[in-house]
């Protein structure tokens, strides 16, 4: 059950979702249940044998807040488990049912908590793919920043809604730590992404089930010769994501002007949807928007280096793990990596001030054998850890194990 269908694969969440069910038909049959969000592309069919039947019901929009406040402000609820509307699905649902279930598997908290009382003889598991506790958290020590070149009323506007929003935020960091722990006490099991999340849960019934990529059919795995003659920093993720969003605004605001100072024919694409949320760096020199692509692989073909500049967020993220996948040496911040067992030095570069993560870039781009080093421990360390094929078999024995069925 998730609150986004899965097919076709767009974004990083719907990859863990498609694979963890994929994981599940590799234990038995299986039904999907999901909303379908406005804006969606048109659904397609499971890839996965063993997919039953699926259920995909529209939601409209995020109920207006109107709709939500009143019970934020005298319940124990975080604002974003209040702002879907379920109540479709829910009257929709229990005709739909095929018998009894064995178990359940939620994509999130807030997947769980608007739709666990229609399930109560299965056993129940979560993925806490993300702690949101700590995302909020991380959110709330990012001071706003404007776009270069805003005047005064704009960055007003934009602290005095960070403001605001800091009493609101404090509040909900509370709650969602509390209704993880409810949630983990009621249910049979949670999964994380790493065993860095499986501590910071701070709860007892907790498994791991990582994150994955699948490399391109044939990545470059020469990473001592640049690509092209513009030397090329790639970012890849949905832009209409806020830790996307904020990363990518502040390595083209603060971080890329130091490379270009050293290296000026350095060029910085950026990959993914929503590209309307970061409109002002198409300005920045040697910055390229591109928005969504059909096919990847053209832009990994051309990356030279990845850049993970990510601020805020919790969980692990999928573009280390899918530039680990196709050989591409990585930059990140320390927050980007976490979870994920690289090695600074060994298997990227970590940096977290603006400085120090500009300085790592040049680094790369000027010393061919550590690009070749940090891509050839990274590939090694993707197929002992990240391969999406050992982890649906993860999924398989762990749904096998809750309900007690053994592997025949």
């Amino acid at each position: 059950m998730a609150e986004a269908y899965p097919w076709p694969v767009v974004d990083g969440y719907k990859q863990r979702l498609s694979h963890v069910i994929g994981g599940l038909a590799g234990a038995g049959p299986v039904d999907v249940v999901t909303l379908e969000r406005p804006g969606s592309p048109p659904i397609a069919p499971s890839p996965w044998p063993g997919v039953d039947r699926t259920l995909a019901v529209p939601v409209p929009a995020e109920r207006g807040a109107r709709e939500w406040l009143t019970e934020w402000v005298r319940g124990p609820i975080p604002r974003r488990v209040l702002t879907t509307d379920w109540s479709d699905l829910r009257s929709r649902l229990p005709a739909w049912l095929s018998g009894t279930y064995d178990l359940v598997w939620c994509s999130h908290v807030h997947t769980w908590f608007p739709m666990h009382d229609l399930f109560p003889a299965a056993q129940v598991v979560v993925d806490f793919d993300n702690l949101e506790h700590l995302a909020v958290r991380l959110r709330r020590r990012q001071r706003p920043t404007a776009a270069p070149g805003s005047g005064t009323a704009a960055r007003v506007t934009a602290l005095g809604r960070w403001i605001a929003a800091q009493g609101a935020d404090a509040v909900d960091e509370r709650r969602w730590e509390r209704l993880q722990h409810r949630v983990a006490t009621a249910v049979d099991r949670v999964v994380v992404c790493s065993e860095l999340d499986a501590e910071r849960s701070r709860v007892a019934n907790v498994s791991v089930i990582p994150n994955g990529a699948e490399p391109a059919a044939a990545p470059r795995l020469d990473r001592t010769v640049l690509a092209t003659d513009a030397p090329t920093l790639g970012f890849v993720g949905a832009l209409d994501y806020l830790p996307n969003t904020d990363a990518v605004g502040w390595f083209a605001r603060e971080v890329f002007p130091i490379i270009r100072t050293h290296h000026p024919g350095v060029q910085f694409r950026v990959v993914g949807r929503g590209s309307d949320r970061l409109d002002w760096i198409r300005s920045c020199p040697g910055v390229e928007l591109i928005g969504a692509v059909d096919d990847l692989v053209p832009e990994l073909e051309r990356t030279d280096v990845a850049v993970v500049p990510i601020r805020i967020g919790a969980g692990t993220r999928l573009k280390v793990v899918e530039a680990l996948a196709n050989h591409l040496p990585i930059v990140s911040t320390s927050v980007g990596a976490e979870g994920i067992a690289v090695v600074d030095g060994q298997t990227a570069l970590i940096a977290d001030d603006a400085r120090r993560f500009a300085d790592a870039c040049l680094r790369l781009l000027s010393e061919p054998m550590l690009r070749q080093q940090l891509a050839d421990a990274g590939a090694e360390l993707f197929t002992s850890s990240y391969d999406w094929a050992d982890i649906r078999a993860r999924v398989s024995d762990l749904a096998r194990s809750v309900v007690g069925v053994s592997r025949e």
